[in-house]
C-alpha cells in the first residue's frame, strides 16, 4: 500500500508540474526558460528529501531562468533544425555518395540527440557556458553507454506513451522525460 501511495504521489507530481510547464510555455517565446525550469524542479525532487512548493518555486526559478536559458536552449534547438533539415533533403538523394553522407548525417543526429539529452540537466547542475555544457554533456554520454541506453528507451517509452495513449503521454511527458535524464545525468554525473 505504501508504494502504491508513493507512486501515485510521483504521478501526481509529474501531472502538476507538466500542467505548470505546458502554461508557462504558451507564449511560445518562453518555452526554453519555461523547459530548463521544469528541468531545474525535476533535479530539487532528485537531491533534496524536502519538496518545494511547487508553483511558487516554478515562479522563482522562471525568474531567474529567463534569460541564462536562451545561449543554450537556441544552440540546441538550431543545431537540432539544421540537422533534422539536412535529413530531410538528403531523404530524396539516392546516390553512392549521397547515401554514405545520410549515414554519417544519422551517427551525428545519434550523437547530437545524446548530447542534447543530457544538456539541460547539466546546465542545471553545473551553470556551465553553452559549450562547455554540450562538451561534458557528449563526454558523460560517451562515457555512460548502458545510462545514455537505458535513457535514450525511456524517451522511446515516452514517445510511444504519446502517441498510443495521448490523453495519458500529454499529461506527463515533458515532466517525465525531465525525470527520466535528470536521473541518467545524475547517475552520470556520480560516476565521474
Amino acid at each position: 500500500m505504501k508504494f502504491l501511495n508513493g507512486l501515485m504521489e510521483w504521478i501526481w507530481k509529474l501531472v502538476y508540474l507538466n500542467i505548470v510547464w505546458i502554461l508557462f510555455s504558451l507564449p511560445l517565446i518562453t518555452l526554453i526558460p519555461a523547459t530548463f525550469v521544469m528541468f531545474s524542479i525535476v533535479n530539487k525532487w532528485l537531491t533534496e528529501d524536502q519538496d518545494p512548493n511547487l508553483f511558487s518555486t516554478f515562479i522563482r526559478e522562471f525568474k531567474s531562468y529567463f534569460w541564462k536559458s536562451y545561449p543554450l536552449g537556441i544552440v540546441l534547438i538550431v543545431l537540432g533544425a539544421f540537422l533534422t533539415a539536412d535529413l530531410l533533403i538528403l531523404k530524396d538523394l539516392h546516390s553512392t555518395y549521397w547515401l554514405t553522407v545520410r549515414y554519417a548525417l544519422i551517427v551525428v543526429m545519434f550523437f547530437f540527440l545524446v548530447t542534447a539529452s543530457y544538456s539541460i540537466p547539466i546546465y542545471i547542475h553545473y551553470g556551465l557556458s553553452w559549450y562547455k555544457t554540450l562538451f561534458v554533456s557528449f563526454m558523460i554520454g560517451l562515457r555512460q553507454p548502458l545510462t545514455t541506453f537505458l535513457m535514450l528507451c525511456g524517451i522511446l517509452l515516452v514517445v510511444m506513451l504519446v502517441l498510443f495513449a495521448t490523453g495519458i503521454g500529454i499529461c506527463v511527458m515533458g515532466s517525465l522525460i525531465a525525470l527520466i535524464t535528470s536521473k541518467a545525468a545524475k547517475i552520470g554525473i556520480n560516476k565521474i
